[in-house]
């Protein structure tokens, strides 16, 4: 009866010289999108949650969470705290994102593989849009690697020639 499905702008900033940390404007509204394409969301069955969450701006994160969760019974002090123990996870995720794009490329490297950087957005993981190209790349015996699996080993000079607004683009810049 419940689905929270957030609209999120802001993603976390990774890289204080990039333009900006904007999620493309098709991650940010899908949720919206659903909402106004799915007839059965608008009923009073459903409680559908899309509230815009800045992720780089965490007292404003905690804000519109309690804002959204109150009416559950949720404290402030609930969110604050489970906030923080979910910015802690999120951390601990990409270190061993990062941790295993170390550990493929060594692998390719000792046994003399091949790998891609498959680049895309977060919806792009969906097999339904991406039509199983990343199993298609390891028959072919290829490693699939995400950008965020190995963006932290790249040094980008800047200045570069185009607007680095997009956090999806800015770590495959690097």
């Amino acid at each position: 009866k419940n689905i929270f499905y957030p609209c999120i702008p802001y993603e976390q900033i990774e890289y204080a010289d990039a333009g900006n940390h904007y999620n493309c404007p098709i991650v940010t509204s899908y949720p919206e999108v659903i909402y106004n394409n799915v007839d059965a969301l608008r009923t009073k069955k459903i409680n559908y949650m899309y509230p815009f969450i800045n992720l780089a701006d965490r007292p404003s994160f905690k804000k519109q969470m309690y804002k959204t969760l109150k009416s559950f019974g949720v404290t402030e002090s609930e969110v604050n705290k489970s906030s923080d123990a979910a910015f802690a996870e999120l951390e601990k995720y990409k270190q061993d994102i990062r941790k295993k794009g170390e550990e493929t490329i060594e692998w390719l490297s000792k046994n003399n593989k091949k790998g891609i950087v498959l680049a895309g957005r977060p919806y792009h993981i969906d097999p339904e849009i991406n039509h199983g190209i990343p199993h298609l790349i390891n028959t072919l015996g290829f490693a699939v690697l995400s950008e965020d699996s190995v963006a932290h080993l790249g040094q980008l000079k800047r200045d570069i020639r185009v607007v680095d607004q997009w956090a999806y683009h800015t770590r495959l810049y690097e």
